[in-house]
């Protein structure tokens, strides 16, 4: 079990800090998934994300696993927060969090988040 999720100020966030950690210690204890389009999860991501966009969430909610928590997130957190409000929504027995926060992803795989 990795690091314990500490709520962000938002609803359904988790705090930039804790997300970092997480990363940083234990990424598997989670699924990290990156909910924009297929073409901007090319130009660079987390590590271990999985690209599921927010417009194709629908389709695969029923494939989400239930065995860990979700952290969604975007780079400005606005589709983030929509696949929370989708999956609360649709169903509501996963653990799901989202990323309310500015990411910006380097070449080198390098990253900044910037709390709102």
């Amino acid at each position: 079990k990795g690091p314990e999720i500490v709520a962000g100020k938002e609803k359904g966030s988790i705090s930039v800090e804790s997300f970092e950690k997480i990363l940083k210690e234990a990424p598997d204890s989670v699924i990290i998934a990156d909910v924009r389009d297929p073409e901007e999860f090319a130009t660079g991501s987390f590590k271990n994300a999985v690209n599921i966009p927010v417009n194709t969430l629908d389709k695969k909610i029923a494939t989400l696993p239930t065995d860990k928590p979700i952290i969604f997130f975007c780079t400005t957190g606005a589709r983030g927060g929509e696949a929370y409000d989708m999956v609360q929504l649709l169903r509501p027995e996963l653990k799901v969090y989202f990323l309310d926060a500015a990411v910006k992803f380097a070449k080198d795989g390098s990253y900044t988040i910037v709390t709102k």
